[in-house]
């Protein structure tokens, strides 16, 4: 009965030892599987994130481009109401002597009439008077 009894324990054994391998076999398996989903995450989410760094600069780029247009735009903005400003200062000085046609207090500034800048005499430009001498 004894022998009978260690062949008990041995076979007992045995199936444990084969249940443990078993176990054992699934478990790096399924580890194995769960580090094969992780590298997958790993590189999905590496390719979003090199996706989005290119996006993001891409639109810092293109923010930096319309930020300088606005400030050329605000600077021209600035200029034009500062020309305006003074043409209504123009045009008030003639609204208030319309009878004679010359307004009061005017400063003669040329580049604001060019159409009515004195001709010279002669029409013939000064630099090309030495030309024509002989």
């Amino acid at each position: 009965m004894s022998s009978k009894g260690y062949l008990m324990m041995d076979e007992k054994k045995m199936k444990r030892m084969l249940s443990n391998r078993e176990s054992a076999r699934r478990s790096r398996m399924k580890k194995e599987k769960h580090m094969k989903d992780l590298n997958e995450q790993i590189f999905y989410f590496t390719k979003k994130r090199d996706e989005m760094v290119l996006k993001i600069e891409g639109l810092v780029k293109g923010h930096s481009a319309l930020e300088m247009e606005n400030i050329v735009l605000r600077t021209q903005k600035q200029e034009l109401a500062k020309r305006l400003d003074y043409a209504k200062t123009v045009y008030g000085w003639y609204e208030c002597d319309g009878v004679s046609g010359s307004p009061i207090g005017v400063v003669q500034e040329p580049w604001l009439r060019p159409f009515e800048q004195q001709q010279p005499s002669n029409s013939m430009p000064r630099f090309m008077g030495f030309i024509s001498s002989k």
